[in-house]
């Protein structure tokens, strides 16, 4: 069992307990599954629209990325885009339950726990990482209405204004507990694979533990969620400056005796990328992390092998981005793990790490059983 300290110090191993191929191919394979999803049913939606794919295809080329206020879109080929969102969220939720599965039983000093058992552990219980900030939004929007239902009643001539003031007081306390869940809704949403990767926790204990952490350690979330935050990005600068570099040694040293072929592919391979959103915030963010995005590509037709080689060095550039995001946010899980795991201690005087784990004992359970119906094949066999 790996040591802690029990404080904001056992956050700084975030970027090492991230850097875990076992933890970051089941991200990266979930950001590029979830892309797939992502892509077919937002070009659904463009399609719905009346877009055609050429369109389509030049201006978003593999991510397309509607612009809210900007985009125009109808409401079912919005409501078609919000599917294939979720569904990408989805698949997120899950790899961020499985990836806290491997970062829990590392942390009980299990090294070896297999990706496979933590695929199966996610299946069961990534539905509470979804649900808790789901049912929690479910609630945020009825309180809405009823706040729009008593506006209604407050139209009513005389009667209104007279009961509107005399529940003035109830209504400011249903206010304060909008906002109160607005807050927990936004910790749940990156809390809730923490509790659910780490306790097997279903929906309710899981809300119930978000409700007790934002009450207890509000500031701590806060602070401590800030913390990993940094340590997640610098992790994230730190391998997107190390590929970069590669890239650019590749490019070199396959450039020196080529007859210019390799150049072509490579700039070819630009092309496939996607423009940056016509958001401030990932203007901002991709103008210090990714300024090629802003360059104007175009595609060098050749013959069919560097056409098909431009092509598969654009995915390459997708799967090298998709790597430095992955590994980001396995940073983050782990030290969201790691912070969850320590509030638990000081809150509930709880150690998780030191309960004893019953998923072994089921495991061999199942193969006992397994080889149970085994041996009774083989009997009616004879």
């Amino acid at each position: 069992m790996i040591k802690l300290h029990y404080n904001y110090k056992d956050l700084f191993r975030c970027t090492r307990l991230g850097l875990s191929i076992k933890k970051m191919f089941v991200m990266l394979s979930a950001i590029s599954l979830g892309a797939l999803v992502y892509m077919i049913f937002s070009y659904i939606a463009f399609i719905a629209n009346g877009t055609s794919i050429k369109t389509i295809w030049e201006t978003y080329k593999f991510i397309p990325a509607p612009v809210i206020g900007v985009t125009t879109l109808t409401w079912y080929s919005w409501l078609i885009w919000i599917v294939g969102a979720i569904l990408y969220f989805i698949f997120f939720i899950f790899a961020q339950t499985a990836v806290t599965k491997i970062t829990f039983e590392q942390l009980k000093g299990n090294e070896f726990y297999e990706m496979k058992e933590s695929l199966k552990y996610a299946a069961k219980f990534w539905k509470s990482s979804f649900l808790a900030p789901l049912t929690l939004l479910i609630l945020i929007v009825f309180m809405f209405i009823g706040a729009f239902i008593f506006g209604l009643i407050g139209r009513i001539p005389y009667f209104g204004p007279l009961f509107i003031i005399l529940l003035i007081v109830p209504i400011i306390f249903g206010a304060v507990f909008t906002v109160y869940l607005i807050i927990i809704f936004f910790v749940s949403l990156f809390i809730s694979p923490a509790v659910a990767g780490t306790s097997k926790s279903d929906t309710f204990d899981t809300l119930f533990e978000i409700f007790s952490l934002v009450w207890d350690h509000p500031w701590r979330l806060v602070v401590w969620g800030g913390l990993v935050g940094a340590m997640s990005s610098l992790g994230g600068v730190i391998l997107g400056i190390i590929l970069k570099y590669s890239f650019e040694l590749t490019r070199w040293a396959l450039s020196v005796w080529n007859d210019g072929s390799w150049l072509k592919i490579w700039n070819n391979g630009f092309y496939f990328l996607p423009p940056v959103p016509a958001y401030q915030i990932s203007e901002k963010i991709a103008s210090y992390a990714t300024p090629f995005l802003f360059t104007l590509h175009t595609f060098a037709p050749g013959n069919w092998a560097i056409n098909l080689s431009s092509f598969l060095f654009g995915v390459l550039l997708y799967i090298a981005g998709f790597t430095v995001i992955s590994y980001i946010l396995v940073c983050w899980t782990a030290g969201l793990t790691i912070m969850y795991v320590n509030l638990v201690k000081m809150k509930d005087d709880v150690n998780l790490l030191e309960e004893k784990d019953e998923e072994f004992d089921e495991i061999e359970e199942e193969k006992e059983e397994e080889e149970v119906k085994e041996e009774k094949k083989e009997e009616k066999k004879e």
